[in-house]
């Protein structure tokens, strides 16, 4: 029997009776005209658990899991940004980031059909979904794994597809109340640090990598690829200055407990519980996964001496993780606060483009989303950045994006709006093994991504 484990710390925030910040910000005055084009921002948050309530199979490894319970709850967080300026000048966008291990563009399809009947005054190909990742829990459709998580004996367990029709009806109604709740709020950006991702592929010095390979081999030449620290966040504050939520943003997927036989948002659940404990039982937080798909949180060396002092600290590997993405989050948050705006520029294009795709074809054992094209959004917040796309990208992609953008902060955000699986490196390529010997899309078509990414950012700061 599934068995929900919420805790009592937990409910005010993450409920289906959503909670706003509408009573929290100043209320609306009319348009005023900015001569940077800056527009008067209207903010709007809520939270829904999405976790399904019967035993599903669990997506994410080689072999089929069915839940035996829920350790902690899945969570679909959503964000509604608009601008209002003169003339009827507006911009729109609702970020929905999910604790799931992909998003199908055909579920964000459905979901836009259902919201355009009922919010009239959004363009809804400006939602945008993203998953964090999380190997804990359900699918979104019975063919996608061919017969692995194959549960149509398996008396009691709910299909992907019918939690597809259970999620979509539980965040619809969440992007719905977000979007009605926006009011007049502020916003600023901080950067921090936070140890948390590293490269899982193992070198040798006969060219070869593999994922989670040994590293006290003599052959042993380093690790594949590089990694990022950076915690890249987005404040929106109330009336009297106080957090009211956070967008954090961390090259590192949800995956720190990815075997278990139970449902679980992995080290996101023990980040909220952190940091409302620390700031506010009310907050929201929006996760979002930075290129990442040759980064994880499992060590490949001095795991012995991360352990010891995880003991002394009487804390989990994920509420390590949670610990250190509090500290980034709170080190920062004066910084934060002292430049709250307002009014921002705000541009947010849908973009397409067709990528080639890897000759001779590597297709990997799942069902991905057409490459022909693929979609991703750019959005500009006044001096931020933020970039979708729908693989799980190399984080060296990542960072060739950063480094061209014309932003102050990108924040890249991976498996988003579809999912098209691995997007591997000429490097990862090169050494082999998992993540990089199957793929719909290889080095050419990353770079092509790449250019077009950053043809677009630039386009919104003309």
């Amino acid at each position: 029997m599934l068995r929900n484990v919420k805790t009592t710390a937990m409910r005010p925030a993450i409920t289906i009776c959503i909670s706003f910040i509408a009573l929290l910000c100043p209320s609306a005055g009319a348009a005023q005209a900015d001569p940077t084009g800056a527009d008067t921002l209207y903010v709007g948050w809520a939270a829904v658990d999405i976790t399904p309530d019967k035993p599903v199979a669990l997506v994410g490894q080689l072999h089929k899991r069915i839940s035996q319970k829920v350790r902690d709850p899945l969570t679909a967080t959503a964000l509604a940004l608009e601008t209002r300026g003169p003339e009827g000048r507006r911009e729109q966008a609702i970020l929905i980031s999910c604790d799931l291990l992909y998003i199908r563009k055909t579920v964000q399809d459905k979901l836009r059909q259902m919201l355009k009947a009922q919010l009239p005054d959004f363009d809804a190909e400006k939602l945008l979904l993203n998953a964090t990742h999380t190997h804990t829990g359900p699918g979104f459709a019975d063919e996608d794994f061919g017969t692995l998580y194959d549960v149509s004996k398996d008396e009691g367990v709910m299909k992907a597809s019918e939690y597809a029709d259970f999620f979509l009806d539980r965040v619809a109604k969440t992007a719905i109340q977000a979007w009605q709740g926006r009011q007049p709020c502020g916003m600023s950006w901080a950067l921090g640090h936070a140890a948390i991702g590293v490269n899982r592929r193992a070198h040798y010095f006969d060219g070869s990598s593999v994922m989670y390979g040994s590293t006290n081999r003599p052959d042993f030449a380093g690790v594949e690829g590089s990694e990022d620290p950076g915690v890249e966040m987005l404040f929106f504050w109330d009336q009297n200055k106080s957090p009211v939520g956070i967008v954090v943003n961390v090259a590192c997927t949800a995956q720190e407990t990815e075997g278990l036989s139970e449902i679980s948002a992995d080290f996101w659940h023990d980040v909220r519980l952190e940091v409302r404990k620390r700031f506010s039982r009310d907050i929201f937080i929006l996760p979002q996964c930075a290129a990442a798909g040759d980064v994880s949180p499992h060590l490949l060396f001095r795991s012995r001496a991360e352990e010891i002092m995880r003991q002394r600290r009487a804390l989990s590997n994920r509420q390590e993780i949670a610990r250190r993405i509090a500290n980034a989050i709170e080190d920062v948050l004066p910084l934060a606060k002292q430049d709250i705006q307002t009014t921002t520029i705000f541009r947010h294009a849908v973009a397409n483009v067709d990528l080639p795709p890897q000759e001779p074809a590597k297709a990997p054992f799942y069902t991905t989303d057409p490459i022909g094209p693929i979609e991703f959004h750019v959005i500009r917040l006044g001096d931020v950045a933020i970039a979708t796309n729908p693989f799980e990208l190399y984080l060296d992609y990542g960072v060739r994006i950063k480094a061209r953008s014309p932003a102050v902060l990108t924040l890249l955000v991976q498996l988003s709006c579809g999912h098209c699986g691995y997007l591997p490196t000429e490097k990862g390529v090169e050494g082999g093994g998992y993540s990089a010997d199957k793929y719909v899309v290889g080095p050419k078509g990353g770079q092509v991504l790449v250019d077009e990414t950053v043809r677009q950012l630039t386009a919104l700061w003309k």
